[in-house]
């Protein structure tokens, strides 16, 4: 126990821990490559993104390349728009599709295949003796292939397999069926089926990647198969889903024609038809086809700009290319040349990053371009326009040209004593630099300078409020200055908050995500905000309050109507912004009103009811009609009933009084996600009178007298 309270032996054994362990985890880095003694079974020879592998023997998932070699009994998994080819020894191929995972055994000299999700597909030719198979399990079904093309797809409540040539046989419960050429077999709880398809996916084809410059595409969905019977007799429904076992569809629509045109943003889709088989009159399916919508932007170089002259003293510059990075290519090689048809070319050079510097460039004008490559199948080479630039020697010495803060900048004043960085040009003309801050644009009271070497400068002591300038003094050879145009710097008390939009009282017209993008001005000093929405303006009972980071907060409601909105500096209750108010509307159209028409005056004297109808509207299942008292200071809300036709007659007169009255009717359609929501209201009034009654004349009998 006298050893742990000695410091001396308590550090040392802490120093050969830490030296131990170090070289345990070295040795485990680099003796991944002879981690399995299972012998090689084939080749990865395609990879996209995220592509893991797992020994047999070990529990850690390590990245593989392409030309990686695969161990028997290795485990294959890939990540989201992912996937991977891998070849066989016996020239098999199997594509690994994204968010999928198989195990591979050659033990029994079979290709054993253990499917657990996803997709894949196997081609194979039958082997010179005609004895090897492949063998594929997915969970208590085994699928035997000895020569073919197959696909399976395979989601937590069925298997789909679909055979393209060959044929395959396929194990369920003990029982057996062949699947031939162009047969699908849906295996469910429900059981086996298998059939040839009635319909069959044309475009998108399967794993296609669609380049689109904008984030969103219109998408042309093609089948085969079609004819005047299978429309009737069929009832097929186009389905479309970010998930492959389509437990939430973004799309299902009664299809009318073999063609469908649908706008998508970026992302991952599987698409199939759903229908109903004409020879049973169950529901069948055609096979699952994925494609990818891919943000592709345009490649543009940043850096130097076009027509930019770059100038120079003594030394030669450094000229750095700087473009924006392509999510889709995985190289980029700029060229430059003498001339514009680039048949002069004088430098090239090759890099995964998104810059590149040359420092051999001499004096003279120069034409660049980039051009960026990419691994993906079905991806060509994407080129920049043609940047000129000039590199030349100066003539005189110029003064330095000032950057941060911008002319005219507005700090807060608290900010100024921790956040307040002056930089400029670098230039190697200058030896060093004198930095100047004043009250007044011909520098008569400087309120503060400093003598620095390098091309900025921290101040650390704070500004009041009020309107300053800056500006550097270049000191060159022999003490000669060239002072800088001044920038003006403006220092107030405090940064208010600021809404941005959506503006005061402004109408949102949302699809069916019922998705408004609120923003804020951003604050110099913070990243983090508190915004509150609720329905009234006295935020009585917040529907959202939340930290945000960033100034724009994504808000979804079920519900449509008006709402009031406000944000906080984080940690300044103080600081709040102003309350505006929206008002979210559908895009789907409410149903136009016919009657009772605007204004019209209803007497009940001779009715005993009161009958609303309006147009019918489209793509709805049904409609919310409101009726409304507003003769008094509150308005009395009558009647809130849902309706599945466009009229209503309401027979409980009793409950009306005589005065003005407010109908609406608001049409109720689908969202994408199955649940109901309800459009903008169409609103209309009218009057509700019953006509004067007189005293009434007494005629007969006459004056009676009695004596």
């Amino acid at each position: 126990m006298r050893l742990l309270n000695d410091t001396k032996f308590v550090v040392t054994g802490l120093i050969l821990l830490i030296l131990l362990f170090s070289i345990l985890l070295y040795r485990n880095l680099n003796s991944k490559a002879n981690d399995s003694t299972e012998p090689t079974i084939g080749v990865i020879t395609f990879k996209n993104k995220t592509v893991l592998r797992k020994y047999n023997d070990a529990v850690v998932w390590d990245l593989i390349e392409s030309r990686t070699e695969v161990k028997n009994r290795d485990t294959i998994r890939t990540e989201g728009l992912s996937d991977a080819i891998l070849t066989l020894n016996d020239g098999t191929k199997i594509n690994i599709s994204e968010n999928s995972m198989i195990l591979l055994d050659i033990s029994d000299k079979n290709i054993n295949i253990n499917f657990a999700y996803g997709s894949f597909e196997a081609a194979r030719e039958a082997s010179s003796s005609g004895e090897i198979k492949m063998n594929i399990t997915a969970g208590d079904k085994t699928v035997e292939v000895s020569n073919g093309d197959i696909k399976l797809d395979k989601t937590k409540t069925e298997l789909n397999i679909k055979v393209d040539q060959g044929e395959a046989k396929l194990t369920s419960n003990g029982k057996e069926e062949t699947i031939g050429k162009d047969q699908i077999a849906n295996v469910s709880e429900s059981g086996v089926k298998v059939a040839k398809q009635l319909f069959r996916l044309v475009s998108p084809e399967d794993r296609k990647n669609i380049l689109s410059d904008s984030g969103s595409e219109k998408v042309n969905f093609a089948l085969a198969g079609w004819n005047v019977d299978s429309l009737k007799k069929a009832n097929p429904t186009l389905e479309i889903s970010f998930f492959p076992d389509f437990s939430k569809s973004l799309v299902r629509e009664k299809l009318t024609s073999a063609t469908v045109t649908k706008k998508l943003e970026s992302g991952s889709y599987y698409w199939r038809v759903s229908y109903t088989d004409p020879s049973n009159q169950s529901k069948a399916v055609t096979e699952v086809f994925q494609f990818r919508i891919l943000n592709d932007p345009s490649l543009k170089i940043v850096s130097p700009k076009n027509g930019e002259v770059i100038s120079f003293s003594n030394e030669i510059p450094i000229i750095r290319f700087v473009w924006n990075q392509l999510e889709l290519y995985s190289s980029y090689t700029v060229l430059i040349a003498r001339d514009s048809s680039f048949s002069e070319i004088v430098a090239t050079k090759q890099t995964q990053n998104q810059s590149l510097a040359f420092d051999t460039l001499r004096e003279g004008t120069y034409y660049a371009k980039v051009q960026a490559k990419s691994n993906l199948p079905g991806i060509t080479d994407k080129i920049t326009s043609i940047t000129s630039f000039q590199i030349q020697k100066k003539t005189n010495t110029s003064p330095p040209e000032l950057l941060e803060p911008n002319r005219g900048k507005v700090i807060a004043e608290e900010l100024t004593k921790s956040q307040l960085f002056f930089s400029w040009k670098d230039d190697k003309d200058f030896e060093s630099y004198i930095w100047e801050i004043s009250n007044d644009q011909n520098f008569v009271n400087v309120v503060d300078s400093a003598k620095v070497k390098n091309n900025f400068y921290k101040l650390t002591t704070g500004l009041k409020v009020g309107t300053y300038y800056w500006r550097v003094k270049g000191i060159g050879n022999g003490g000669i200055s060239f002072d800088s145009k001044p920038f003006p710097l403006v220092v107030i008390a405090k940064e208010e908050m600021e809404l941005v939009s959506p503006n005061q009282g402004a109408e949102v017209e949302v699809d069916e995500r019922n998705l408004v993008v609120l923003k804020w001005k951003k604050l110099t000093s913070k990243s983090t905000y508190e915004i509150e929405i609720a329905r009234q303006a006295d935020f009585s009972q917040t529907i959202v309050k939340e930290s945000v980071d960033g100034n724009y907060f994504e808000f979804r409601s079920k519900e449509l109507g008006k709402f009031y909105w406000r944000v906080k500096s984080s940690g300044d209750e103080s600081n709040v912004s102003v309350t505006r108010n929206f008002q979210m509307a559908s895009n789907v159209e409410p149903p136009n009103l016919l009657s009772p028409s605007r204004n019209e005056t209803i007497d009940l004297f001779t009715k005993n009811y009161i009958s609303f109808n309006w147009k019918p509207a489209e793509k709805v299942t049904g409609y919310r009609l409101k009726l409304i008292d507003v003769s008094g200071i509150r308005e009395k809300i009558i009647l809130n009933e849902r309706i599945n036709s466009n009229k209503f007659q309401m027979n409980e007169i009793q409950k009306l009084n005589v005065g003005r009255f407010r109908w609406e009717v608001s049409s109720i359609y689908k969202a994408n996600d199955g649940s109901e929501r309800e459009s903008a209201a169409n609103k209309q009034d009218f009057f509700i009178s019953v006509p004067e009654l007189k005293v009434p004349k007494i005629l007969t009998p006459g004056t009676i007298y009695v004596e």
